[in-house]
């Protein structure tokens, strides 16, 4: 079963989707004979998890693209026999991070005490405090899980009910979780800050700048009729013109938010 978990923790989905029932009315395993031989190799190796991962992520498997055929898609549209790495959404604390990771505010001090979410109440009698907005930067690891109150922030994206064992979350696609991404001041305080970050950047040209927002929060170069349309909407955003708009901090903020706010940056495939 722990196999199981760590295939899903790579490949989105587990070689048995049903990860908290193996039995008879769980799901049947997609390929049975790799499950019975991961499962020797984990005990070969000594119960290390690190060494199964390496083998997952180093696989063939993988490393697919992310564009399937069309006979494949006929023969499997489910991809149960994996002819392509499915498109997923990023888990609620990854979607967290990755905010703080491209504003620049991600700390990323291991250890030490956990963090309060941020509340907009507070009650003490419940000893439910509440934490700065962006939890000082700490990676959601390091965030404080109440019973009775976990980050809202994180529940928009399918952060698991602390009450009850979940061994696969649900993932959603609704219209909450855009509110959240446009109104929550969490975002729009790390929006702020990456553009007092760029413009303190020496960047010669809006187009420039572009390619290096792309690059941070995407992981890729924009096209060119991508980079047209991006500076077209920064320049639309400032009054002035190439000089004023480098250092147009609000303009820049309002572009950092909307890349945010792309379906790109919270999936990968």
């Amino acid at each position: 079963m722990y196999v199981n978990r760590i295939w899903q923790w790579v490949f989105g989905s587990g070689l048995v989707r049903t990860s908290n029932d193996f039995g008879r009315l769980g799901d049947r395993p997609s390929h049975p004979k790799l499950l019975d031989y991961l499962a020797r190799e984990l005990i070969a190796d000594g119960w290390s998890s690190k060494r199964m991962i390496r083998r997952l992520v180093s696989s063939r498997s993988f490393r697919q693209g992310g564009r399937p055929t069309e006979k494949a898609m006929v023969v499997d549209p489910d991809n149960r026999l994996l002819h392509h790495a499915a498109t997923r959404r990023l888990e609620a604390e990854a979607i967290r991070d990755s905010l703080l990771a491209v504003s620049g505010r991600l700390d990323r001090t291991l250890f030490g005490r956990s963090i309060n979410p941020h509340r907009h109440a507070e009650d003490s009698a419940k000893r439910l405090f509440s934490g700065p907005i962006d939890g000082n930067g700490r990676r959601s690891i390091y965030l404080k899980v109440s019973i009775m109150a976990p980050s809202k922030f994180l529940l928009s994206f399918n952060f698991p009910d602390p009450k009850l064992p979940t061994g696969r979350r649900d993932v959603t696609n609704v219209p909450a979780q855009a509110l959240v991404l446009l109104n929550d001041p969490f975002v729009v305080s790390l929006a702020d800050r990456w553009a007092a970050r760029l413009v303190g950047e020496d960047h010669s040209t809006p187009e420039a700048r572009i390619e290096q927002m792309f690059v941070r929060a995407l992981g890729r170069s924009p096209r060119k009729e991508e980079s047209g349309r991006w500076v077209e909407l920064a320049r639309g955003l400032s009054d002035g013109g190439t000089a004023r708009l480098m250092t147009d901090r609000a303009a820049w903020k309002n572009v950092a938010h909307t890349l945010l706010n792309t379906k790109e940056f919270i999936h990968f495939r």
